[in-house]
């Protein structure tokens, strides 16, 4: 492959592509992932990679190989030795490096995906083995939604929409506590990411699932994976009166409706007067939205046909939040101190490992490399071959 591809021209497509398709990664040993600033990590680590090798006369894309990669690892090697031995504000952790590392591996693998270059350089063992060791980690320290932790939060959800619904089904309490129930069984029993049925404010193609993407009779849910292909994901029978139930409160007068709309006020004003704005409709009549309560801004919604903003990821983790505490779910052996939104996802993903084995885990979660669900469940598996051992070593007693 010929050519002179500056090191930075792929960058800004790069950025954007990552920006778009953000959201909770199936790595959340990942540092930068757990700390929400993926993309602002990229933008920091890969223009300062750039600028390295630069100054050590690499400017192309064509020009690079494994040997200029080693030398960017060792380069990290020394950051972290220098911090080991002592205390080096300008050290850095072993983790850090393999983050580094890694978000520059990322570019380059888009920039061969793209035919800029023919393979990643950063990808090859001669390069990684000039990296520190990599720290290891526990996949079980990570959150998974335990079976009692799943009873305890679906109870409390039941019990608080049967007495919000029973004291007045029009109010905002209701129509909260109806939708949260259903978004706590949805995410409880099918296995999805939160970013595939909530609104992701980073990404306009994530808007959250819609009514027409739930097929109840078949027991399917359709949604934009991560692999940013449609895709499948079983819903099961459990979410399933849950969400009959919420849909004959919100009564959406269309299919085309979020199925877990924000009822933030300040938001759902917003949208309905920009909704009406672009019918003509006169700004005395789009004025009058101002002062309406929740219920009565839904009811608006619904009598001019309007669709209302779907709550998002993070309104979704601060739902969970919320949720969690006022359910007592104990999570005091877990990393988070709530219920989160992809601790459910391992949990759908566990219960499967238990019942059904590995290969139905990996399908439910959709993963396409089998290596990320075995990651994912590498105590499980752990915990599973000590067991073969203690019989195959039973008999030397």
């Amino acid at each position: 492959m010929t050519g002179d591809t500056p090191l930075d021209k792929p960058l800004p497509d790069f950025l954007d592509a990552k920006a778009k398709t953000i959201e909770e990664t199936d790595s959340p040993d990942d540092e930068i992932h757990r700390s929400g600033n993926y993309v602002q990590a990229l933008e920091r680590v890969v223009p300062d990679w750039i600028e390295w090798m630069d100054r050590r006369g690499v400017t192309t894309l064509e020009a690079l190989d494994s040997r200029h990669l080693a030398r960017y690892a060792g380069h990290l090697t020394r950051r972290v030795n220098a911090r080991r031995a002592n205390g080096d504000a300008e050290g850095i952790t072993p983790a850090t490096a393999w983050n580094y590392y890694s978000l520059v591996s990322a570019y380059l693998h888009y920039c061969q995906q793209w035919e800029y270059i023919a393979e990643n350089p950063a990808d090859t063992d001669r390069a990684k083995d000039e990296m520190p060791d990599r720290p290891t980690t526990d996949s079980g320290q990570q959150q998974f939604w335990s079976q009692q932790q799943r009873e305890t939060i679906v109870s409390y959800v039941d019990e608080r929409a049967h007495d919000a619904i029973d004291a007045d089904p029009r109010n905002r309490e209701a129509l909260t506590a109806a939708r949260d129930r259903a978004l706590v069984y949805v995410l409880g029993f099918s296995g999805v990411r939160g970013a595939e049925v909530l609104a992701a404010s980073r990404d306009d193609r994530r808007t959250g699932i819609t009514w027409a993407d739930i097929d109840t009779d078949q027991e399917i849910l359709t949604v934009l994976g991560k692999s940013q292909k449609v895709e499948k994901a079983p819903l099961t029978d459990r979410p399933v009166g849950a969400l009959s139930r919420w849909q004959t409160l919100l009564d959406p007068p269309a299919d085309t409706w979020p199925v877990f709309p924000s009822f933030h006020l300040a938001s759902l004003r917003e949208a309905a007067q920009s909704q009406l704005q672009d019918r003509g409709v006169d700004p005395v009549t789009i004025d009058t939205v101002t002062g309406l309560s929740t219920a009565d801004l839904v009811d608006v919604f619904r009598e001019r046909d309007l669709t209302p903003p779907a709550l998002t990821t993070e309104g979704g983790r601060y739902t969970l939040k919320k949720l969690s505490q006022e359910a007592a779910v104990d999570c005091s052996a877990d990393s988070k101190d709530y219920l989160t939104l992809h601790g459910a996802r391992r949990g759908v993903g566990e219960a499967y490992y238990d019942e059904a084995g590995f290969s139905d885990a990996q399908r439910v979660l959709r993963h396409e490399d089998p290596s990320t669900t075995s990651k994912m469940y590498a105590h499980k598996e752990a915990s599973e071959l000590s067991d073969v051992g203690s019989d195959i070593f039973s008999s030397e007693e």
